[in-house]
């Protein structure tokens, strides 16, 4: 049988959420904006930016500001990435990607980031060549909970929802996973263990050393 293994991006294969917030926090606390977990976690995690942004200044936000807003968020974390000399996987992620690829599986990436940090993340994290299909802010017009970049990926895989499983960490996340069908396994790498099982996961770990894939398969078979 041919499985489909979907990765989320930040908090999922990269420890990003302590990038993410100073650059959130940065840019909030310049406009005199409150910030908090919060706010991070229900709020800002992920979402695509024009979401997040959206969800903090009303849906009358003008196209221009929230453009400028963007730029000046990703510019804060891509800043504070490219000068990071160690950029942390969450752990165990390399070991779990390794097995899945040796076992002739199909791997895909699905995120609401932008291009530059999808690439300067796998790059950091050297790997580059991992995925077979990498699905990010540019391929979808709707960004998390829609379910839009899971049945985009699983569209570009050509697989059925049955057949693929999800590693997600934040609430928007599992609910575009779970409402494009496709089961989750939750990262408790910003969230308690009880938060994403309220979700609807269908397991859950603090991170990839608690978990092997005969553990993922037996929720697909």
């Amino acid at each position: 049988m041919e499985y489909g293994f979907i990765f989320d991006m930040d908090g999922v294969v990269i420890d990003s959420n302590p990038y993410h917030k100073i650059a959130w926090e940065k840019f909030l606390t310049k406009l005199g904006h409150p910030f908090d977990n919060k706010l991070f976690d229900d709020v800002l995690s992920g979402r695509t930016g024009p979401t997040s942004l959206r969800l903090l200044f009303g849906n009358d936000l003008p196209r221009e500001k929230l453009d400028l807003y963007l730029e000046e968020v990703d510019s804060n974390y891509q800043n504070i990435l490219r000068q990071s000399r160690k950029v942390l996987a969450i752990a165990g992620v390399h070991k779990i990607l390794d097995q899945i690829s040796k076992n002739g599986f199909r791997l895909a990436l699905a995120t609401s980031a932008p291009s530059v940090n999808i690439e300067l993340g796998l790059k950091k994290l050297k790997l580059e060549n991992t995925f077979e299909h990498i699905v990010g802010k540019v391929d979808v017009t709707h960004g998390k909970p829609h379910p839009e970049v899971y049945l985009t990926t699983l569209e570009r895989l050509g697989m059925e929802a049955k057949n693929c499983i999800v590693f997600e960490d934040s609430k928007a996340g599992i609910q575009s996973a779970i409402s494009a069908g496709i089961k989750v396994v939750g990262i408790a790498s910003a969230l308690s263990k009880e938060e994403l099982l309220d979700e609807g996961v269908s397991l859950v770990v603090d991170d990839f050393t608690e978990l092997e894939l005969e553990q993922v398969l037996s929720l697909l078979r």
